[in-house]
């Protein structure tokens, strides 16, 4: 089925208006391809509710030409990167790296049907050292090493009574043993902080001998204590100030896509695979979100043209996170950006470039969520796919 997704995109995502009698109509997904290829970072968004099918299908058949014909060779993704630090320990060790640990890694918002063609080709380019997987989160996820195996190998670097004590206190978090009469507190977050400090100290103490993955070590030991000092910062319940957390966040997977490009070879290209809010140049002109600072922003600062924005949107149709019910988008209105994507009838997608995003002005689109927005899209993204109609992923069977 990995290769039906490939040899039928110029079929699944519709021909561009752009050919002569002389040329064949290229495919959205070439028109993409085409701009993408020679860039450094290909930042490639999505809603930010996880939840569209054809969007998947689209990245996928991307992912996997970027990879194959551009030569990209790493792959990140806003997922934690614990999983990924481990996956890199077991290449480095020799060992063998399973389609299971993959997926595990990626997490459960992309457990679908539209995403299991990407686990085996991921797997086999990682094995063969061609593709570096790396994930830029800080956030610990549910079903993952991070969850399971990682406090036990962290407590290794300490001694004596603290070695079962601070196992304990990081498991109590991780598999989240916190019950209505003794929940998360700061104290906890203070005892957790302290074993991450202590680990810390060890694995700087350590010799190579004693610690051979050492840089994999301290760099989930420093992402833990970003995400953990977002919790209770000065007073304030988690989540109520969304802007703080999201800029917090968002810096912190810059840290770490930093931590991951600073060991790739020089010349490497990297797909970066987020949500279109994580991905965006520039948030500063879109209403409501003109405070959020975005890992895409950070990384516009650091690349310029080098990097690359792709958007997805749809003009109608439905979707869903995970098994949760099926919701309606409402109607494109005529005047915004997808509405006039459709105007005419044409294919079933539309790619706009960034000169035509500049070209439409401020108008109204919906590549940030179900809600329409008005902005200059040109200044959020660099290139925007549309589809007539989208529709949910498919769950994976339990």
């Amino acid at each position: 089925m990995k290769w039906i997704i490939t040899a039928c995109a110029c079929v699944v995502f519709g021909a561009s208006a752009w050919a002569t009698p002389q040329q064949p109509a290229l495919s959205d997904l070439d028109l993409v391809v085409r701009e993408v290829c020679g860039k450094t970072v290909a930042l490639l968004g999505e809603p930010p509710m996880h939840a569209f099918g054809k969007t998947l299908d689209f990245k996928v058949a991307l992912v996997r030409r970027l990879v194959d014909e551009c030569h990209f060779n790493a792959f990140f993704i806003e997922s934690g990167t614990y999983d990924f630090l481990n996956i890199q320990k077991k290449l480095k060790a020799g060992q063998p790296v399973t389609e299971a640990q993959i997926a595990a890694a990626i997490g459960g918002l992309w457990a679908n049907r539209e995403m299991e063609p990407l686990i085996p080709f991921l797997r086999d380019r990682a094995q063969r050292g061609v593709v570096v997987l790396g994930g830029l989160d800080d956030q610990l996820g549910r079903g993952t090493y991070a969850q399971q195996g990682m406090p036990a190998d962290l407590v290794e670097y300490l001694q004596g009574e603290a070695k079962p004590r601070c196992l304990a206190i990081l498991q109590k978090h991780t598999l989240w043993q916190y019950t209505n009469d003794a929940p998360y507190s700061a104290n906890d977050k203070a005892l957790i902080v302290g074993c991450l400090d202590s680990i810390g100290t060890s694995v700087s103490k350590a010799s190579a001998g004693q610690a051979p993955f050492r840089d994999q070590d301290i760099a989930s030991i420093e992402s833990l204590k970003r995400t953990f000092a977002r919790d209770f910062r000065d007073g304030v319940p988690a989540g109520a100030d969304p802007t703080a957390d999201f800029n917090a966040r968002d810096q912190s997977m810059y840290v770490n896509f930093q931590w991951w490009m600073s060991r790739l070879p020089p010349g490497s290209k990297v797909i970066v695979w987020t949500a279109t809010t994580h991905a965006a140049k520039d948030l500063g002109g879109v209403p409501a979100l003109e405070r959020m600072i975005s890992l895409g922003s950070n990384i516009q600062k650091a690349f310029k043209d080098d990097a690359f924005v792709l958007g997805f949107s749809a003009s109608s149709g439905s979707y869903a996170m995970g098994r949760q019910p099926v919701r309606q988008l409402s109607a494109a209105p005529d005047a915004s950006l997808e509405g006039q994507a459709f105007a005419t009838p044409s294919s079933d997608t539309r790619y706009f470039n960034v000169r035509q995003l500049r070209a439409l002005g401020a108008i109204q689109a919906r590549p940030l969520g179900a809600d329409f927005k008005m902005a200059k899209w040109d200044q959020v993204l660099d290139g925007l796919v549309v589809f007539r109609e989208e529709r949910p992923p498919v769950p994976k069977s339990p």
